[in-house]
């Protein structure tokens, strides 16, 4: 059950939660603030343990519409002692949602909280976008089917084929390319499913090692 914040309850309800706070703009008027209500208030009661869920409605709050950089709805951000540390916009899939909420929880179960598998050295993303990034990678390994290492720089991910995941797929892939220009990605539909198949050069066999490992770890939580 989320909690639902104020300008004048804000700082209080979330600044000072013990734990990591995912805080919803969403607007009464928003179909698709409605459509992903049910996912997150589902998700809320999964997490509620070690992430609070909260609630700002974006007309009533025009404050914090503006403190938080707010230009549509929804807008979901990760906020850990006050501090935003990821962000998500738009009605994104129950796997992107989920995601976010594990970044969150990662936050105090000791977990990665950015890509720790990317060189610091190697990757353009700025810092405090990279537990956005990871929260995206773990929402598109939700749909792994399974995963095989062809070689040590070659990783063959195998996903369901589910409303949307080709698209995701290869959004995010384009993007995590265009910081780290090292990996080379190809995304292709084969029968039912979508397979992603991930290439680095021999120097950067380390970075594909961890990706797999977070990739392993995903799909041992799925079976």
């Amino acid at each position: 059950m989320a909690v639902e914040v104020t300008e004048e309850t804000v700082d209080q309800k979330v600044g000072a939660s013990p734990v990591p706070v995912v805080l919803e703009f969403f607007a009464s008027w928003c179909g698709d603030c409605r459509r992903v209500a049910p996912v997150l208030d589902k998700l809320a009661e999964e997490f509620a343990a070690t992430v609070k869920f909260v609630e700002v409605n974006a007309d009533e709050s025009p404050g914090l519409v503006e403190r938080f950089g707010v230009s549509s709805t929804p807008t979901l951000f990760v906020l850990d002692r006050g501090q935003q540390v990821a962000s998500m916009v738009g009605a994104q899939p129950e796997p992107m949602l989920r995601g976010l909420f594990e970044a969150a929880a990662n936050r105090i179960e000791g977990g990665r909280s950015e890509l720790a598998w990317v060189p610091a050295d190697a990757c353009t993303l700025p810092t405090a976008d990279r537990p956005t990034r990871l929260a995206e990678f773990e929402g598109l390994f939700a749909s792994l089917r399974g995963l095989r290492r062809e070689e040590p720089g070659w990783l063959r991910l195998r996903l369901d084929d589910g409303e949307g995941i080709e698209e995701q797929a290869r959004a995010l892939t384009a993007r995590e390319a265009g910081c780290c220009s090292f990996f080379d990605f190809a995304v292709q539909r084969q029968a039912d499913e979508v397979v992603v198949d991930v290439r680095v050069p021999a120097s950067r066999v380390v970075v594909l090692d961890g990706l797999t490992a977070q990739a392993e770890a995903a799909y041992a939580a799925r079976v």
